[in-house]
């Protein structure tokens, strides 16, 4: 009977502490809400200044993103992706006082990886979850100090212990070893909502190593989307003279498909991405730049789904062996580097260089069905671009160990 009063006694306690973190989030919503009402921006004396215009929509609908993701917030892991997203609207409020000032547009450095308590990050180090890949994140200077001491960052509640491991290739019926399945452990799941004005912020970037398992925490307001359901979207270009990386990701494969219906194919017809009884349930999908402002895309699934525009300085470098399903897009450093590539069933498979336009350029492997076989990076730097529908695998430390080509 003692254990169970401890236990009440200390959940009370940890309730309102939990209400307490969530007090302080909505006094910094209501607190941005009232700058904005209390800004000086008069929209009819900027009518020449198209930037000054952009920035201060995006703080308005920073603010209204903070406010629909703020409902059913139950901890301060819930509110992480609130506080960021308040911050990208400072930020946009910082850059209209600028223009209006004659000043330049001030810098930005994105919230604390760890903790967007932490505050502005103040470098980029190199860090790996355990069991996941390595990648660059920006920390804070307390976090700096402990990764570099080989300590972990501060314990605060909102990152997991052990975070998800890198996800894997489901395995499959063939002799030899077989890659793990994809974990999603750690992944936050909000309630799917219908935007209004402003498209919800992205889920916290903390969720999972895989750089295309979720937005990125740069990823602008206009330039991603979640939803449910049958749904004709867009998506706006950072620039309409500029290429972009669409990512797409759908809860459920059965009955689903997605269509690009803006930019059309070359016959001027939909580019279906995602087909009906494919298994995929993602497509990364280079799409060209054709002058207009806007991606429009028809969803087409009774499930939940996400889409955005992937920054292009978080395309993914090949560092090491890198496994996934279904298309991808990376980045190479340059030099000649043998890879190794190896498709563990399935159809079609190609890797192409993708040109800085997003068009296709040198073939640099092809194969069907299970295969292993070779390629060589090229000299310079650029992005590579995997065509397949089934699980693959690519290694830059060597070459064929034993080729085993299946027709």
């Amino acid at each position: 009977m003692t254990d169970g009063i401890v236990g009440a006694i200390t959940g009370l306690f940890r309730g309102r502490r939990r209400k307490d973190e969530l007090a302080q989030v909505d006094a910094e919503i209501t607190a941005f809400g009232e700058a904005l009402a209390g800004h000086s921006f008069e929209p009819g004396h900027h009518k020449d200044v198209p930037a000054l215009f952009a920035d201060y929509q995006r703080a308005l609908d920073a603010y209204e993103q903070a406010k629909q993701n703020f409902v059913g917030d139950r901890n301060l892991r819930d509110a992480a992706d609130v506080l960021r997203t308040l911050d990208e609207g400072r930020h946009a409020l910082a850059c209209v006082d600028a223009a209006i000032e004659g000043q330049p547009r001030p810098q930005r450095r994105p919230l604390c990886f760890f903790d967007p308590r932490h505050g502005q990050s103040t470098e980029d180090v190199r860090w790996a979850p355990s069991e996941g890949a390595a990648r660059m994140i920006a920390v804070c200077a307390a976090d700096a100090v402990r990764l570099a001491e080989g300590m972990p960052s501060i314990e605060n509640g909102l990152r997991e212990r052990r975070p998800a491991p890198h996800p894997r290739p489901a395995p499959h019926p063939r002799p030899g070893p077989s890659p793990n399945p994809a974990s999603t452990a750690g992944a936050k799941r909000r309630p799917e909502r219908r935007p209004t004005a402003a498209l919800p912020p992205p889920a916290s970037p903390l969720a999972s190593p895989d750089p295309y398992e979720t937005w990125p925490g740069n990823t602008g307001a206009r330039q991603r989307w979640e939803s449910h359901g049958d749904k004709g979207v867009q998506l706006v270009r950072t620039d309409p003279r500029k290429p972009a990386l669409l990512v797409v990701h759908l809860k459920r494969a059965a009955d689903s498909w997605v269509e690009l219906t803006s930019p059309p194919d070359g016959n001027g017809r939909p580019r279906q991405i995602l087909t009906h009884g494919s298994p995929l349930t993602r497509a990364i999908v280079p799409v060209e730049a054709d002058g207009r402002d806007a991606i429009r895309l028809q969803m087409n699934t009774k499930g939940g789904w996400r889409i955005w525009l992937h920054p292009p300085e978080e395309i993914p470098l090949l560092e090491g062996e890198l496994e996934s399903t279904g298309s991808y897009v990376l980045r190479h450093p340059g030099g000649q580097v043998p890879l190794r590539i190896t498709q563990h069933d399935g159809t079609a498979f190609s890797l192409h260089v993708l040109r800085s336009n997003f068009t296709l350029g040198a073939l640099l492997c092809q194969g069907n069905g299970q295969f292993t076989a070779a390629a060589i990076t090229p000299r310079r730097a650029g992005l590579l671009y995997v065509q397949s529908r089934s699980s693959w695998s690519i290694d830059p430390s060597g070459g064929v160990h034993k080729a085993h080509a299946t027709p």
